[in-house]
C-alpha cells in the first residue's frame, strides 16, 4: 500500500512540477512578445490613404451641407474637397481624375449658386482639362 501511495504522490507532484513549469513558459513568452510588439516602430501609413478618406469625408460633408441649404459652408467643403483630390492626382499620377473632376464640378455649381459665377467657370475649364 505504501508503494502504491508513493507512486500516486510521485505523479502528482510530477503532473504540478510540468504543468507549473509550462504556465510559466507561456508567461514569459507572452511578456517577450508584449515588449518586443512594444518596441517595435509602428508601421507608417501611406498618406494618400489618409488624404484619400479625408478628400471622400469631405465630399460627404459638402454634400450634406448643400443639402441642409448651407451654401458658404458647402462651398468651403467644396474646396478644401478639390484642394484634396488635387493633391491626390499629383501624389498618384493617372488616379482619381474622375473623382477631381466630380469635385470641381461640384464647387462650380455651389460657386455659381453663390453668385461666384467667373470663380464657377474657372473650376469647370479646370474639370474640362481632366477629361
Amino acid at each position: 500500500m505504501n508503494e502504491l501511495l508513493h507512486k500516486l504522490v510521485s505523479v502528482v507532484i510530477t503532473g504540478g512540477l510540468i504543468a507549473l513549469v509550462g504556465y510559466l513558459s507561456v508567461t514569459v513568452r507572452r511578456r517577450r512578445v508584449a515588449r518586443e510588439e512594444a518596441a517595435a516602430p509602428v508601421p507608417a501609413e501611406d498618406p494618400t490613404r489618409t488624404l484619400l478618406r479625408q478628400a471622400r469625408q469631405l465630399d460627404r460633408s459638402r454634400d450634406e451641407l448643400a443639402a441642409q441649404g448651407r451654401g458658404p459652408e458647402a462651398l468651403a467643403r467644396a474646396g478644401e474637397a478639390a484642394g484634396a483630390w488635387r493633391v491626390l492626382t499629383e501624389a498618384r499620377p493617372g488616379r482619381f481624375h474622375a473623382e477631381r473632376r466630380a469635385a470641381l464640378v461640384r464647387q462650380g455649381a455651389l460657386l455659381d449658386a453663390a453668385g461666384q459665377g467667373q470663380q464657377a467657370a474657372q473650376a469647370r475649364q479646370e474639370a474640362a482639362g481632366l477629361s
